[in-house]
């Protein structure tokens, strides 16, 4: 190791005693307050971090800011920007830099904008504008503040909410959508509400008409007519009646598509009850066994619970084998957040492979002959459980009987 120079040890010297001299001024600064300073103990040393390197850390945190950051004199002029507002103008810094924040705001925004900023000089302002971007428009939401008395500037936020007004526009054009399809809506329920009409008054009295006519005919001139002639006849008045039935069942369906608002707490123990005594008489009791657990209490329409009951029992009455005692069973319990009713009956039951389909109008799996019936019963229940923001199932056991499941929310969102 070389001895150093009396020139170099003297140079050394120099540097130290300056270095000591501008940390000295330094410290009397921090301890004036003249300096905002902390301490931060590392494994080696404690170092001090000044304004100057937390000025630093506050930039990099602006150039990486999801925003634009500019600095704007009490003219308008742009003192500061970081990169994401000159790329969002489309840019380069010396072109926006120093110069005013109102060349590179819309003319249809540059009113509103100003009120904005005055406004801003002494406290602080939010709103909507659109920048002017080579020749299209950019909506931008800006947030304004003063940074006085530290600095004589204002600071400005700006938020690009292209993609927000896309989606607000999208979201507009779907509630339009809406609009316009609740409305067609709306005449579709007018010209059911005709159709129910002219089927309760104008198609049923036809109906009813050729019946008593073709009574009259029979009664008048039974003994002058053949047996051939009778039996025709009596099919017209057949044919008429079931017509009859499947109008009036249409307009039980065509009922159950109107949601009432009236949602009483209605206890499903009392509407069974009252359903099983009505369907049963003295006679029919003695040969159907009904065996019902606890029900709930829910929301719901009386009326349509009730015809949901209805068509359930009826069903399974009318289907249960002719030489053995017909038992209906009906269980409840909770699954999540619905309410599981389960109808089971030991009945003829149906192939597994028609479960959805005995939902649907008019489906039968029976001939009229076998069975009466229109084959809209179930599909008026099915439509009643969706009145109820419910669901339905159907499992069928040939020769064994049938069971349908019945799911409605403890808690209804009407």
């Amino acid at each position: 190791m070389h001895a150093e120079s009396r020139e170099d040890l003297l140079l050394k010297i120099d540097n130290l005693e300056t270095r000591l001299a501008e940390s000295e001024q330094l410290i009397e600064a921090i301890k004036a307050g003249e300096v905002d300073a902390f301490a931060l103990n590392t494994s080696i040393v404690p170092e001090i971090y000044t304004l100057q390197s937390g000025d630093y850390a506050y930039r990099v945190l602006i150039e990486e800011f999801g925003e634009g950051a500019v600095n704007l004199s009490e003219d308008g002029l742009i003192v500061y920007t970081n990169t994401y507002f000159f790329e969002l103008l489309h840019l380069k810094y010396e072109n926006v830099i120093g110069r005013k924040i109102f060349d590179f705001i819309d003319p249809a925004s540059v009113s509103h904008f100003r009120k904005l900023f005055e406004k801003s000089v002494s406290g602080k302002s939010k709103g909507e504008i659109n920048l002017a971007v080579d020749g299209k428009l950019v909506p931008v939401y800006v947030s304004l503040t003063s940074l006085q008395p530290k600095l004589a500037t204002v600071g400005m936020i700006i938020t690009d909410q292209t993609t927000k007004k896309k989606h607000e526009a999208l979201v507009n054009r779907y509630q339009q959508d809406l609009e316009t399809k609740n409305t067609a809506l709306a005449q579709s329920n007018l010209e059911l509400d005709s159709f129910t009409y002219i089927a309760s008054h104008d198609l049923q009295e036809p109906l009813r008409k050729i019946q008593t006519f073709c009574r009259r005919i029979l009664e008048i001139s039974e003994a002058e007519l053949t047996e051939t002639t009778k039996d025709y006849f009596d099919r017209v008045i057949n044919a008429s009646k079931r017509m009859q039935n499947m109008i009036s069942s249409l307009l039980e369906y065509s009922r159950m598509n109107s949601l009432q608002v009236d949602r009483p707490v209605t206890d499903l123990n009392e509407v069974f009850k009252e359903v099983s005594g009505e369907l049963l008489d003295e006679e029919e009791s003695r040969r159907i066994t009904i065996v019902s657990g606890l029900l709930p209490s829910i929301a719901a329409i009386p009326n349509q619970i009730k015809q949901l009951f209805t068509n359930l029992l009826s069903n399974a009455i009318k289907y249960k084998k002719k030489d053995s005692p017909l038992e209906i069973k009906i269980l409840s319990e909770k699954e999540d957040s619905f309410w599981k009713i389960t109808v089971t009956d030991n009945g003829i039951g149906f192939d597994p492979q028609y479960a959805g389909k005995i939902f649907e109008l008019f489906q039968r799996l029976h001939t009229r002959f076998e069975y009466e019936g229109t084959g809209i019963g179930l599909a008026i229940c099915k439509k009643i459980v969706q009145n109820h923001m419910g669901y339905m199932k159907a499992y069928g056991y040939p020769g064994k009987g049938a069971s349908f499941e019945i799911y409605l929310p403890v808690h209804p969102v009407i």
